[in-house]
C-alpha cells in the first residue's frame, strides 16, 4: 500500500486470533479480538517503508510506502 505524506490512513484488520496490530515507524498499535476488527487511524507525516505486523504472531500482514 502507498500513500501520499499528509495522508489521512486508516488501515482496518480483521483476526482470526486475538493479538496486537502494530505500525512500526509511527509506533502506533491497536489490540484486536478474534473474529473483530482493529483499526489504526493517523496521518502519514513520515516518510519511508513501514512493516505492519500482528505482533504476538510475528506476522507481516502488509508494507505501507509513505512518500
Amino acid at each position: 500500500m502507498t500513500v501520499n505524506l499528509g495522508d489521512t490512513v486508516l488501515i482496518k484488520v480483521t483476526s482470526g486470533v486475538a493479538d496486537e496490530v502494530h505500525l512500526h515507524g509511527y509506533d502506533i498499535s491497536s489490540g484486536v479480538d478474534a473474529g473483530h476488527d482493529a483499526e489504526i487511524l493517523f496521518e502519514a507525516s513520515v516518510p519511508g517503508i513501514f512493516e505492519v505486523e500482528l505482533e504476538g504472531a510475528q506476522l507481516q500482514l502488509m508494507e505501507l510506502t509513505v512518500r
